[in-house]
């Protein structure tokens, strides 16, 4: 939309009868100054301030809408603010514990979108609360490039136990390999691996072949990423809602 446009569809219903009215009274002030006699004075009082407050009236509507549409503007890019950062809540949590591709391209998407648009989003914002909002894109960054190493690495181990079959005759092993296998809430399974990977340390000793030594490491470089995730994770959350609150503080921020 061009200026003119703009003009025409926000303005012109004010300015457009302003002008008009303004363009006939000075008209009639011109052609009054050639007439003489006590009609003339009156006009001369009348009309000058007629222009006055014609001219006052529109200025006021002008500033009033002027605010109006501002406040509105920021209004509309706060509740923007907000909702963005609850739909990278709701795409981070949708990640865990399949951790499927395609859900975190989304979510790289969605952040790559959001620095794009940030700088028009956070006009109007404070520095402390643009700051909050950057630790948030930084928090899911992070959580975006712990969650792509997931499926390689699951991928990895997989393919060891598909190709050494023969591992899972060991009990321990199976136990292992079992509630690794097993798809639940990723900070339980977390404390479950660990816990297994204790238990498998303790009844095996250092008596393990070289294909269940890579097994296990395998599993335990799993576990690590699982950790570091759940933990950006929660700051993550807990970034967004420090933010999320910065945001709506409109006193604070505007």
């Amino acid at each position: 939309m061009n200026w003119f446009q703009k003009w025409f569809y926000r303005w012109s219903f004010i300015d457009l009868p302003t002008i008009g009215v303004g363009l006939i009274i000075l008209f009639y002030y011109i052609n009054a100054q050639s007439r003489a006699g006590l009609e003339t004075a009156f006009v001369d009082s009348i009309f000058p301030n007629l222009a006055t407050e014609l001219f006052g009236v529109w200025l006021s509507v002008r500033i009033i809408e002027s605010v109006l549409r501002t406040r509105q503007k920021r209004s509309q890019l706060r509740s923007q603010l907000v909702e963005n950062m609850n739909y990278l809540v709701t795409l981070i949590r949708g990640i865990a514990p399949h951790f499927e591709q395609q859900t975190i391209d989304h979510l790289s998407a969605e952040l790559r979108w959001f620095e794009e648009m940030k700088d028009y989003r956070i006009s109007g914002i404070s520095e402390k609360t643009t700051s909050l909002i950057n630790d948030v894109t930084k928090h899911y960054a992070k959580a975006a490039r712990e969650a792509s190493k997931i499926n390689p690495l699951r991928d990895e181990i997989n393919d060891l136990f598909v190709f050494n079959p023969e591992l899972l005759e060991d009990t321990n092993m199976k136990a292992l390999h079992d509630v690794y296998r097993r798809q639940n809430y990723t900070r339980i399974i977390v404390k479950r691996i660990d816990s297994r990977l204790r238990r498998y340390t303790e009844r095996t000793g250092d008596d393990v072949s070289e294909k269940a030594q890579a097994v296990v490491g395998k599993i335990e470089e799993y576990s690590n990423i699982l950790k570091v995730y759940v933990a950006i994770t929660l700051e993550a959350e807990a970034a967004v809602l420090e933010a999320r609150s910065a945001v709506l503080n409109r006193e604070y921020n505007f």
